[in-house]
């Protein structure tokens, strides 16, 4: 509350302790020879309203304080704790990412294993292939040695059937006959 309601409030009390004591010429007589409050009474129950406002005043700045402090400490708890989550969920990100990148790392030496695999089908399908060109080849060559032998051999032949046959005479000497 401000001070205009401390104010009013010291007034009201002011006013009820005037009446009660017949401040102000009510009553008759003095007000100390007929049991009234006396001004320096009416002063002390003032510096005691005063003392004990004064007072009330200290215990609510004293709880606003400590509920301040409280809000103070709920707020830093609340912000280590966010921080907290958050250092959490970069680290969860960060296994992740990693596990991600562990993932695609096999993905790729499996694509390369599968390809190798398929490199080395083609070369063994490669070098088959060239082994049975290789025999082919030898086998052509074999085969055309094989018919020049035997057109040499025919035409030997026929070479021999016209001439006709030698007989050795002396050492070294042959004659024909037919």
């Amino acid at each position: 509350m401000g001070e205009s309601s401390n104010f009013g409030t010291w007034i009201f009390a002011f006013l009820i302790v005037a009446v009660i004591f017949g401040w102000g010429g009510i009553g008759g007589g003095s007000a100390a020879a007929v049991g009234y409050a006396t001004a320096q009474d009416v002063n002390n129950a003032i510096a005691a309203q005063t003392s004990a406002l004064n007072q009330q005043s200290l215990l609510l700045s004293s709880a606003n304080n400590n509920y301040e402090t409280a809000r103070l400490i709920d707020n830093q708890s609340m912000s280590m704790m966010n921080q907290n989550n958050t250092n959490l969920i970069n680290a969860i990100q960060g296994f992740n990412t990693l596990g991600l990148s562990i993932s695609n790392g096999f993905n790729s030496v499996n694509q390369n294993i599968a390809d190798l695999g398929y490199k080395m089908e083609s070369c063994c399908c490669g070098i088959k292939t060239l082994i049975l060109e290789n025999r082919l080849q030898d086998a052509q060559i074999a085969l055309s040695n094989a018919q020049n032998i035997a057109v040499n051999a025919e035409q030997s032949q026929y070479l021999l059937s016209q001439l006709g046959s030698f007989v050795p005479k002396a050492a070294g000497a042959y004659t024909a006959t037919k």
